[in-house]
């Protein structure tokens, strides 16, 4: 009954409704309609070939058999006479009388194609419905049209792609990687519209041929295309359903524009042949062009300048779903200006800070040896004790542990000055006479703003604490005794380079015979403690002082405290799951050891942890069954931020079992959190393969970052709040400014997925670890650029790393050939320290500069052993 109400083309089916009779007025009207326009149009020929037609169908009925009552269809949503204005360009091109003294073979072969493929649809309907009683596994990859709605068949979508294709390839260099950058979103709508129009067995091939090209750049969205094979799949694929409903962004410079203009317009040289639909070659372009109109949003830029590669990758992609408002992604990120100065310190507090280091650091002169002469102090150089820290008072160590630093270059501070640098006397340095008060505002940038007293999470209190007073000085300190890493400026040469960089220390902890693999790892802030998460679901605290860790208790008898004798290492035993993050609480700084621990786990849970008594203090569950990826405590303690797979960040405060706020933007998991330095903002890290920065009072998205091609699995945000350094999957890393959201640079160099990354003291040099078994030095000031050529020197500390396959980082599950120094990298790649089986999951910088990195040791397997 319903099929009666819709005239169908194709043979006729006698009902008890007349339909024969319905359908055949139907097919007159429509013949007549057509008849007349070509007639009033002046298309004779036209008109001619459409009469014989309908004449040799009327007369081709034999044996009984009724034959075809028509070949079109009744106007249905695009009446036929839109379908020739729209696919025939000499009807708009030309008017009436013009065209009708100038019909070319050319326009009849157009007319005639658009006859066909309405034909061939009605009898593509017509088969599916008389094979409605096959099984769905033969059915599934038929290359068979399923509705009417395009006039192009899957030869020239693939065509259309394969063209374009053919012409980026053979343009200018100049213009190619902003235009190859539309290849992709090209290649996802013809996949999605071969599978939307049945050409399912098309779609496949497709995929399987052209897929490789993108993989390295798309490599999520390539992987949730592999999996598509029918329409179902398309409406419950979340990334398909995002490219069908909003437009994929694409940069291009105004030039790039223009000569992308003129190959879909067939203006060149080469493209009369092309014009049309009666050609493939035309068909094919129109393919394209449908898409681009339609599917594509092209932001062009003012000026006629190629665009960079960080440009095009920072500003591609479907930007419209992954912003809270629609606006321009450049509109957005300079919406809202920030405060990224550094947090400020009371009065009283600085006060107080000042007066404790003159009353702590009494003047200290040099003693003269018995021929008059000068003579430093008989103290470590840096050499010698890494750092210029040893735990101890020994080898003129003060009580705090800090030794006289020397320069490197070994020159003393009396040389300096050409005129007194061969008179031998005695130099004295008074320690009380230096200027303190400048060096609590030395890390100060006049252009930054900083926060206010209660702005900051939580407010600085107006009556300050002894931890307060104890991390400030303690933080003094540090600064002065610092390393500055790093190329120099001033000419200064560390001993053993051959340049003027110099270089960190690398302590290097490695996991031996750990029996259960470590899924994370954590130094405290003043480095005496380091805390290992496994996938068995315990914690495991090792002190780095080589000191036996001791449990503290409450005597019940007196209510005093006491000790235990200690053990070498203490298990905190409490999660159901793999450990994925700890984090040490920073309220003491590098003036003493934490007293709590932070871990998050696949149980979906945060634990508290007492590292005085090693028991768990609080839990606090708000993902549900969701795992936490990452936890870090804020800057100032108290509070602190998970990240989640429920694609949402928290915020959290000690005090309370349930989330302060949530911010909610990603559209994947949330693997990684860090807070800047002034506790005002949060940066998140997820699989969307982006970095957002939120306002931590509001809750608020104010900066996104676009660029990665995979997921990101590390952040880290320098000590000066200035810059931001995002890592993941994709091997690449991305340093961004937080001030402009404009991305400074891209570091590639790293041969897997990097784990950590960490900033040096100063914000000058950023290392980072990684699944490939090495520790890498970054420049951060340098501009960076292109990788270098193979056999180019790279500057490397470290005396392992020649040899065997095993010294040069071969595992397992990569053979790990040849020299990391022949390795590709970009110019800012400053030193590479190779492992031999230890993928490094952890990366520390010390407030004084000493880098330290942690692993777990993987044992060589059967089959390498083999190998080798």
């Amino acid at each position: 009954m319903a099929d009666s109400s819709a005239p169908v083309a194709g043979p006729s089916n006698p009902g008890p409704f007349t339909s024969t009779s319905v359908s055949r007025t139907d097919a007159n009207l429509l013949h007549q309609f057509v008849m007349d326009y070509l007639q009033s149009h002046g298309f004779d020929k036209a008109l001619a070939l459409f009469e014989q037609g309908i004449k040799d169908q009327s007369g081709d009925k034999t044996n009984g058999e009724e034959g075809k009552e028509a070949i079109f269809r009744a106007p249905g949503p695009l009446p036929l006479e839109s379908n020739v204005k729209r696919n025939i360009p000499q009807a708009q091109a030309m008017s009436a009388s013009t065209l009708s003294n100038n019909i070319t073979p050319e326009f009849e072969a157009q007319a005639k194609y658009i006859i066909e493929q309405l034909q061939a649809k009605v009898q593509a309907s017509n088969a599916d419905k008389e094979q409605d009683g096959t099984d769905d596994q033969n059915k599934e990859l038929k290359d068979q049209p399923t509705n009417q709605e395009s006039l192009l068949d899957p030869s020239d979508r693939v065509e259309g792609y394969k063209s374009f294709r053919r012409w980026v390839d053979g343009g200018l260099d100049l213009w190619k990687p902003e235009l190859d950058n539309l290849s992709f979103p090209l290649f996802v709508h013809t996949f999605l519209e071969l599978i939307n129009f049945g050409f399912l067995k098309t779609a496949r091939e497709f995929f399987e041929r052209h897929s490789t090209r993108h993989r390295p750049f798309h490599p999520q969205d390539i992987s949730a295309l592999s999996s598509i094979s029918t329409k179902e799949h398309v409406k419950a694929n979340p990334f398909c359903q995002r490219m069908i409903s909003d437009r994929y962004v694409i940069p291009l410079s105004r030039n790039a524009n223009d000569l992308l203009i003129q190959w879909l317009s067939g203006a060149g040289l080469d493209e009369d042949w092309e014009a049309g639909l009666h050609s493939a070659a035309g068909r094919a372009k129109e393919a394209i062009k449908g898409i681009v109109f339609s599917d594509i949003s092209i932001s062009v830029t003012s000026n006629s300048i190629p665009l960079d590669k960080i440009t095009i990758a920072t500003r591609s992609g479907l930007i419209a779903s992954a912003l809270p408002s629609a606006m321009p992604i450049d509109a957005f990120n300079t919406a809202t200006n920030l405060k990224l100065g550094p947090p400020p310190m009371t009065d009283k507090l600085k006060e107080q800070v000042v007066r404790t280091l003159q009353d702590e650091e009494p003047s200290q002169q040099q003693q003269p040896q018995p021929n008059g002469a000068a003579s430093p102090s008989k103290q470590p150089s840096p050499s010698q004790i890494p750092n210029g820290h040893p735990n101890g008072t020994a080898n003129g160590a003060d009580a705090n542990g800090d030794v006289e630093m020397t320069s490197p270059t070994g020159e003393q501070s009396g040389q300096d000055n050409p005129e007194t640098s061969n008179t031998p006397a005695s130099i004295t340095v008074n320690v009380s006479e230096l200027k303190i008060e400048p060096e609590l505002e030395m890390n100060k940038d006049p252009d930054l703003v900083s926060p206010e007293e209660n702005e900051t999470l939580p407010p600085i209190p107006a009556v300050f604490r002894i931890p307060d007073l104890k991390r400030e000085v303690e933080a003094i300190r540090d600064k002065r005794k610092m390393i500055r890493l790093g190329p120099q400026q001033n000419g200064d040469v560390k001993v053993g380079n051959s340049s003027n960089t110099v270089l960190p220390s690398v302590v290097a902890f490695t996991l031996f015979d750990h029996g259960e693999s470590a899924s994370s790892v954590e130094f405290s802030k003043d480095s005496s403690l380091m805390a290992v998460g496994s996938s068995e679901s315990c914690i495991r605290l090792w002190s780095l002082k080589g000191e036996k860790l001791k449990k503290k208790s409450i005597d019940p008898s007196d209510g005093s405290l006491t000790e235990d004798e200690g053990q070498p290492f203490r298990k905190l035993i409490g999660h159901s799951g793999p450990v994925y993050s700890l984090s040490f609480d920073p309220l003491y700084g590098s003036s003493s050891p934490p007293s709590t621990l932070l871990s998050s786990s696949q149980d979906g849970t945060v634990r508290l942890w007492s590292t005085d008594t090693y028991s768990n203090l609080v839990v606090y569950r708000g993902h549900g069954k969701d795992p936490v990826w990452d936890v870090e405590w804020g800057p100032m303690g108290v509070y602190f931020a998970t990240a989640s797979r429920d694609r949402t960040a928290r915020l959290w405060s000690s005090d309370r079992v349930t989330p302060l706020r949530m911010y909610t933007g990603h559209l994947s998991d949330v693997n990684c959190v860090r807070f800047h330095p002034n506790s005002l903002y949060l940066a998140t890290g997820s699989n969307d393969s982006s970095c957002r920065l939120w306002d931590v009072q509001r809750g608020a998205c104010v900066r996104l970052f676009m660029g990665h091609t995979d997921a990101v699995t590390t952040m880290a945000i320098s000590p000066d709040g200035k810059l931001l350094a995002s890592a993941g999957l994709d091997s690449s890393i991305w340093l961004w400014d937080l001030g402009s959201s404009r991305p400074i640079k891209r570091m590639d160099g790293h041969k897997s997925t990097i784990q950590s990354l960490s900033f040096s003291a100063d914000s000058a040099v950023l290392v980072s670890g990684g699944l490939d078994s090495t520790v890498r030095c970054w420049d951060v000031k340098s501009s960076g650029g292109e990788k270098a050529q193979v056999n180019e020197p790279t500057l490397r500390t470290g005396t392992g790393g020649v040899g065997t396959d095993e010294v040069q980082g071969s595992l397992p599950m990569g053979p790990g050939r040849g020299n990391w120094e022949d390795e590709p990298h970009t110019t800012d790649l400053l030193a590479t320290w190779p492992t031999k089986r230890t993928p490094i999951l952890k990366t520390h910088y010390t407030p004084r500069n000493l880098c330290m990195v942690a692993g777990s040791f993987v044992p060589p397997s059967n089959a390498s052993k083999g190998v080798q």
